[in-house]
């Protein structure tokens, strides 16, 4: 056994002269405050960290230079081995002075390292070691990712100038960087080098690109097709009714086609008053039903309108049974066309959730609501661009019918671009719904589902 007092400022400092001089299998034995100089003046002196380590020498001898060591048996190997013990002794003790609390440690008085108990084992410490590495790793990871710039200032950084503020300002939309890139690099190809160094031409140059990725699907009746039935599917809350309600008014008033509504969201009957009175205002006819047999009843009902719109209740995360339900109804009547109804201030993790959500009643096109909440657009354009799904219409205010579009890629582009002539005015003007024509039903409607 090999003993030795080390002095130092600092238990750190101290630590680090033990493993140096005894090796790291030494184990320390107490430590306590003491006062540099002889009295009397020791009073006056500094005080120092008194640290009292040992280490078994024959572990230190056992282990030879690697050049012209002797042969070791098997059994020396294991009489070593066991000799070596106090390692986890020393890193608990070294981790116990470095993290503990406790400062009677250091107010001078002799503190005795207990032995560890036969119930702590290697396995136990090292697994305590492993946690405190893990934790440290992962403070280090926070920091780095704090310091690191936001990526709405780094999108596009390989770009000339105009190109990369280009890039920043779709990301600024709600786009993902990697999708901004993806676009920006496109245009890249098809300009000049010396076209690239002009915000205005890469501006209409992205413009036209970005039309060009947009699908978009039309109108739900024109000259070639003259009967549809529509179901509108989402969550609760994100405008179902209140669309269904301008396109039966927009249908019925302006372009005098027959319409017909059918309802499954029964258990609320507020929802089902609203719908009821503007229902009566158009002269539409409106049912209500219970089942998905109830609906196709409905349909056959009016099989002669030009245009019948399904109304449905908005269903969370943890109601697949009945979103399977309702996806039945395609099954049972196979020309169904459906059209997810989605808010454009919704985050695009939980917009992909939705998607994922509804698949088993297959929607055929997107329909976003509430673009006037909103000034960033990205949503729009990503999900359409994930999901493939080309978008139908929008709403962009409570007024029936007139604040309701027929999605444009050109429209969308302009939103994306942030050009003045695409912001949503309070006038509501719309573009494709009978903006010239369009009959009022009394201003706004309440919110509905």
């Amino acid at each position: 056994m090999k003993m030795k007092v080390f002095h130092a400022d600092t238990m750190h400092d101290a630590i680090r002269a033990i493993k140096e001089e005894l090796g790291p299998d030494a184990v320390i034995l107490s430590t306590k405050r003491v006062r540099r100089g002889s009295l009397p003046f020791a009073l006056f002196g500094r005080s120092l960290l008194e640290v009292t380590a040992a280490t078994d020498s024959i572990a230190e001898q056992v282990v030879p230079h690697q050049q012209g060591a002797p042969q070791v048996t098997e059994d020396d190997a294991l009489s070593v081995d066991s000799q070596r013990e106090p390692s986890p002794v020393f890193q608990d003790t070294l981790s116990a002075l470095l993290y503990s609390n406790n400062t009677a440690m250091y107010g001078g008085t002799n503190g005795q390292i207990p032995a560890p108990t036969t119930t702590s084992g290697p396995g136990l410490a090292s697994q305590g070691r492993f946690r405190h590495l893990k934790n440290e790793l992962l403070d280090l990871q926070q920091r780095l990712t704090s310091s690191l710039p936001d990526e709405s200032q780094t999108a596009g950084s390989s770009f000339p100038a105009p190109l990369a503020r280009a890039c920043r300002l779709l990301v600024a939309q709600g786009f993902r960087p990697s999708t901004a890139e993806s676009l920006c690099l496109g245009v890249r190809r098809r300009l000049s080098q010396e076209a690239l160094q002009s915000d205005c031409a890469v501006q209409d140059a992205l413009h036209r690109f970005c039309v060009e990725q947009i699908r978009v699907s039309g109108p739900l009746l024109d000259a070639t097709n003259d009967y549809k039935v529509v179901m509108f599917v989402g969550p609760s809350g994100e405008g179902k009714t209140t669309t269904i309600v301008k396109l039966a008014a927009h249908y019925s008033l302006v372009e005098n086609r027959s319409v017909a509504l059918i309802t499954l969201d029964t258990c609320r009957m507020a929802a089902v008053e609203h719908l009821r009175m503007y229902a009566h205002t158009l002269g539409v006819p409106l049912e209500t039903a219970q089942t998905t047999a109830d609906v196709l009843e409905g349909i056959r009902r009016h099989r002669k309108a030009n245009l019948i719109l399904i109304d449905t209740p908005g269903f969370g995360p943890h109601e697949r049974a009945r979103i399977m339900n309702l996806a039945g109804l395609k099954d049972s009547y196979g020309s169904v066309e459906t059209h997810l109804v989605l808010s454009a201030t919704t985050r695009m993790q939980d917009l992909r959730r939705t998607v994922a959500r509804y698949d088993a009643c297959a929607p055929s096109h997107l329909l976003f609501t509430k673009l006037d909440e909103t000034e960033e657009y990205g949503n729009l354009f990503e999900l359409a661009y994930q999901t493939t799904l080309p978008l139908s219409y929008w709403s962009n205010g409570q007024r029936v019918p007139e604040d309701l579009e027929l999605a444009a890629s050109t429209r969308l582009a302009d939103l994306l671009l942030d050009r003045s002539s695409a912001r949503f005015t309070p006038s509501g003007l719309s573009s494709s719904i009978g903006r010239d024509s369009v009959v009022s039903l009394g201003g706004t409607t309440p919110q509905l589902a």
